[in-house]
This record gives C-alpha cells, structure tokens and sequence, in this order.
C-alpha cells in the first residue's frame, strides 16, 4: 500500500470512516453504498450553531418537485449574499441530510442564509437530469447575490450551472468549489497517477461514478455541463475560488479549471490544502487541518459576497 503523507488527525478520521462504513466501497451496490454513506453522515454530524434554524421545502422543476432546506441567520444584515449549497455524493450518493451541520455551519460562519438543493440521483435519473434540478431549483431561489458552494459532485454541479448560465442575468455573484470533480484528464493528470490508491477515494472510484452518472456511452466528456473543463470558453464565468485536498485523485481538476477561467481574463483562485483528503469536511471537528480549511472556505465566501455584479 502506498504511504502517502496522510496528517496523523486525518488517518484517525480515516480509520473511523472506514470502520463506520464498514468500508464504503463502489465494488458493492448502491443500495449498500447508500446505506453506508448513510452511517457516515449520521456518525459524523454536529449539532447546528445555536441561532440557525432551518425549513424544508417544495419547488417546482421540470422532472418534479425538488426538495431544498432553508438555514437562516439569526440577524442577517440587509441585502446579504444568500449561499447556494450542493452537497456531495458522487450523484449516486447524498441528500439535504447528508451534508446538513455543514450547511448550518456555513450559515453561522458566514452570517449569510444558505438554501441547499436536493437534486435526483442516479442510476434512478442520468445527465442532465442532475444539472437540470440544479438550475430551476436555483432560478426560483436566487436573490442575484448567491453564491455557489459544491462539494465533490456538488462542484461539479456548481460549475456546470454557471457555464449554463454565464450568458444570463442570473449567473451566480460566486461560487466556492471544495474538491470538485471537473473532468480532468484521468490519463494525463498527475494527480489521477500519485494519488490513484488515495484513503477515501480512488481514481477507479472516480471511474465508477463517471458511468453511473451517465447513459450515454461514450461519455459526453465534451460536454461543458457534464464536466466543465470540457468548455471551449472560460470567459465570463463568475469569480471562482477552488480547495482541493492534495491526497486527492481530484486534486489537479481545481488548479486546472482556476488557470483557464485566469486565462480567459477571469477570476479565480485555488487553495491546496496538504495533507488533507478527499471528504476531509467531515473531520473539521477532529483535525486542526480541516478546521483551519473549512475556516477558509468561510472566509473565503464571505469575500465573495463583498462584490457586487453589474446587470
């Protein structure tokens, strides 16, 4: 087994995610993947902040009703930025449960309410029907100060929303990215190779969810709204800060997709955070790394609501 340079806080995440889990893997069903990640989240959950409430709700889309939670800010300043959450899953996995006490977190964080969305799942629904949740929950919710926040496959969704959206007036103020998944070269990439056999998620892992998000074969990897850094064109896409874990197969996909949007004119920016791995959200509680990562996520959504686009 490969020794990477795990922080010893994180290895005793690990150790207890895998054995919660009883070692979550791809190689079993979804139904037993469902049910392990279930015991993760649950395992792993932290009471809300004291002051954030929350609610649930009903919108409209055009393959159903899409389920969202609403956290709020005990005293929201007058016309906050409103965070946009989309949890992680690889998009077989996840729920408005699954990534909650981060929500309720970020919202307490940041003073900024925070509606996360509960898109469809695969293998029930395929691309685009994912994206396509995303979109129509976002337009119905935005107040035009939002700010995206993806973690995983929730990234990926945020990005792929703001390159569907970045000719309209209602592009996203932001979008913070937390280990994205944004189609990298699986080949050339090197962080796909050094990190191939990385604690949590593999780069076979990374295969698995490829094919289970999608019917089509081959995949649409020239597709912009199924991986972003397929787009022909970076520009016009909304300021962009990106972390990836550097104990990640995902890792290069950030710096990757920060440099094109530079080069198109944008702005954007990545954090690599050593020693750290994919998932390492849920050990912000156990380890100073991930603490000190997730403190600036905070900061760095909160900067993100200083700007103010132009319509």
């Amino acid at each position: 087994m490969i020794n990477y340079n795990v922080d010893p806080e994180i290895q005793i995440f690990i150790d207890e995610y895998l054995k919660i889990s009883n070692n979550l893997s791809t190689d079993t069903s979804i139904a037993q993947q469902r049910q392990s990640y279930e015991k993760i989240c649950q395992h792993f959950c932290y009471p809300h902040p004291e002051g954030i409430t929350s609610d649930d709700a009903l919108v409209d889309g055009r393959h159903g009703k899409i389920s969202i939670r609403r956290y709020y800010f005990q005293q929201p300043a007058p016309n906050q930025p409103q965070i946009i959450f989309l949890h992680g899953g690889g998009f077989i996995l996840g729920s408005l449960d699954s990534h909650d006490d981060i929500c309720a977190e970020l919202c307490a964080a940041t003073g900024f309410n925070t509606i996360s969305i509960d898109y469809r799942l695969s293998p029930e629904f395929y691309h685009p029907v994912h994206l396509d949740d995303v979109t129509d929950a976002y337009l119905q919710v935005t107040n035009k100060r939002s700010i995206m926040v993806g973690v995983s496959a929730g990234a990926t969704l945020s990005a792929a929303l703001c390159h569907r959206l970045k000719n309209s007036s209602q592009l996203p103020l932001a979008q913070v990215l937390i280990y994205p998944g944004l189609g990298g070269d699986l080949f050339n990439l090197e962080s796909y190779q050094v990190n191939a056999q990385a604690p949590l998620l593999t780069t076979d892992d990374i295969h698995f969810y490829r094919k289970s998000r999608c019917l089509k074969d081959p995949l649409p990897l020239d597709d912009a709204e199924f991986y972003p850094l397929a787009a022909r064109d970076f520009g016009g896409l909304p300021a962009t800060v990106a972390f990836s874990a550097d104990i990640d197969p995902l890792r290069d996909d950030a710096s990757f997709y920060v440099e094109q949007i530079n080069k198109a004119g944008g702005n954007a920016k990545v954090y690599n955070e050593a020693g750290l791995i994919h998932d390492y959200l849920r050990a912000r509680h156990t380890s100073q790394k991930a603490a000190d990562s997730f403190r600036r996520i905070g900061e760095a959504i909160s900067e993100s609501g200083s700007g103010i686009r132009q319509h």
